[in-house]
């Protein structure tokens, strides 16, 4: 049985994306030789079982993700994370669109799922692959109004100085072209516009009041 009553509308599109790395690793996520995946959990997958690139359609929503993840609260801390911004082109179809909570309420899902406990997440992500969804779009627990993008399963980079969209890729179901878009520190204005994981979320709260429900105890 899946977690859905009406299962999640299938996409297909172009996005240009954000994905910031630690200088020293590669821009995705793949095998490269490990005997077994060693991607850590995350919203979308568990440890060893598989990878997933995690993405974001706004450049300040990648980074409020490491904001969010390492609890960076001040400028003296977020001076220490150097971290490479890259551009990613995705041509995908088959993707989950669950990119607003009304999204998920209409599939029957709890919206406070999309930026709560990881485990509710995990649990669809399953449903998802098993459905044969190759993706998800789904709001950001890290920066209200920002849109993150999912992919399932491991990616190989080409790395190109430009014209991303035009790169006639021969494997599109398994490379994605990206170039490094810029190397640096968080945004300062992010410590204070990110929404960690011991606080209210502005934009599922703005939904709930649009709905006229009543906002539920703690968080999210």
């Amino acid at each position: 049985m899946t977690a859905w009553t009406t299962p999640p509308a299938r996409v297909a599109g172009e996005w240009r994306c954000f994905r910031q790395v630690a200088p020293d690793w590669p821009p995705l996520y793949h095998a490269a030789g490990e005997p077994s995946p060693s991607q850590r959990s995350a919203r979308w997958h568990r440890l060893g079982e598989g990878y997933a690139q995690y993405l974001a359609l706004e450049p300040m929503g990648a980074w409020a993700e490491l904001v969010r993840f390492e609890g960076i609260r001040g400028g003296t801390r977020a001076a220490q994370y150097r971290r490479r911004l890259w551009l990613v082109f995705v041509r995908e179809r088959e993707i989950a669109d669950l990119s607003t909570f009304a999204r998920w309420a209409d599939c029957g899902l709890d919206p406070r799922d999309a930026v709560g406990d990881h485990a509710a997440c995990q649990a669809i992500a399953d449903d998802l692959r098993a459905a044969g969804y190759r993706g998800v779009l789904s709001p950001s627990a890290a920066l209200p109004g920002a849109t993150n993008l999912t992919l399932f399963g491991a990616r190989y980079e080409k790395v190109l100085l430009g014209g991303l969209e035009s790169w006639d890729n021969p494997n599109p179901q398994l490379r994605l072209p990206c170039s490094l878009a810029a190397e640096g520190t968080p945004p300062e204005q992010l410590i204070v516009e990110t929404t960690f994981v011991d606080m209210p979320h502005d934009g599922y709260r703005a939904w709930l009041r649009a709905k006229g429900l009543r906002a539920p105890r703690g968080v999210p």
